[in-house]
């Protein structure tokens, strides 16, 4: 069954904004949790966000325009499916896919990490050339099969791999079978103590840059912030990137060419405090801004 939420995203009121054919960016809320292997609550990352999102302002200051103008439209939540993360999977590619045949932005919004399966699975099955996933993550995410499951959260990158091109960024921790799939498929992880580590880490933006080829597909798990930034997410590895640090980032990508799609997962709110879904709802904002404008 479908979910509505009772906030929209920014607080604009659900009548004046634009009609699925009218938008450029659609966001799709997935707010499911099914393959969580230590801190729980992605399933509320969605609704808290959209909440949040209500205290943002529309000014970009950086980007110097209203970034909503270009149109959003939301579609209803997309509920869990009871047959477990394959069939999860399945969902969400058939309710991405048309978006990413009509041209516009498709912005997944999780729950937990294995949701970019399906959106990626749709946005390599709808673009007509090479396709490059961009993850920001602390963690590597390429098991081939975790707790009994190919579609755990822990092996959402193995999946792309299947699909494109995958080119991490942050991860700053791993286990022995991935570090073999990095060496078998030849991928150039940008390390986060590579990039806390100047000058060897100053051209880290330009280098995760240079990897990729044709459209992209930006994913962004929130544990890719450091824990100061980000607490909420179920996985808080410190060490990780800085606000402005992931900003940059993802403004060069935008820069460099077209972003077909993308999706920020991961956020577990923790009660009584608002920093961790304010800045993931900022940071959605700033993705459109840099992705969709």
């Amino acid at each position: 069954m479908e979910q509505i939420f009772e906030s929209s995203f920014l607080g604009i009121d659900p009548a004046a904004a634009p009609s699925y054919e009218g938008c450029r960016v659609v966001l799709i809320p997935v707010p499911y949790e099914g393959t969580v292997s230590y801190g729980v609550g992605t399933r509320h990352g969605p609704r808290a966000l959209f909440a949040a999102s209500s205290q943002v302002e529309l000014w970009d200051l950086e980007l110097g325009r209203e970034p909503w103008t270009v149109g959003i439209h939301t579609l209803p939540a997309l509920a869990p499916h009871v047959d477990g993360p394959e069939r999860m999977c399945d969902a969400i590619e058939a309710t991405c896919r048309p978006v990413f045949t009509d041209g516009k932005l498709a912005f997944t919004i999780g729950g937990e990490h294995s949701v970019t399966v399906g959106a990626g699975r749709a946005a390599a099955r709808s673009c007509g050339g090479p396709l490059t996933f961009l993850v920001v993550d602390a963690h590597l995410d390429l098991r081939d099969s975790y707790e009994g499951s190919r579609f755990s959260h822990a092996c959402a990158s193995r999946r792309l791999l299947e699909l494109g091109r995958v080119v991490h960024v942050g991860v700053r921790t791993a286990c022995p079978e991935e570090l073999e799939a990095i060496a078998d498929h030849g991928l150039q992880p940008i390390w986060a103590h590579e990039i806390q580590r100047p000058p060897g880490g100053a051209d880290w933006i330009a280098r995760a840059v240079d990897q990729l080829e044709g459209d992209v597909y930006v994913s962004v798990d929130v544990d890719g912030l450091d824990p100061a930034v980000m607490p909420g997410t179920g996985t808080p590895v410190p060490g990780g990137l800085t606000w402005y640090q992931l900003l940059e980032l993802l403004r060069a990508v935008g820069q460099r060419g077209r972003v077909i799609g993308c999706d920020l997962c991961e956020l577990a709110p923790i009660a009584g405090q608002t920093a961790s879904e304010f800045a993931a709802a900022l940071l959605a904002y700033k993705m459109i801004g840099y992705f969709a404008v």
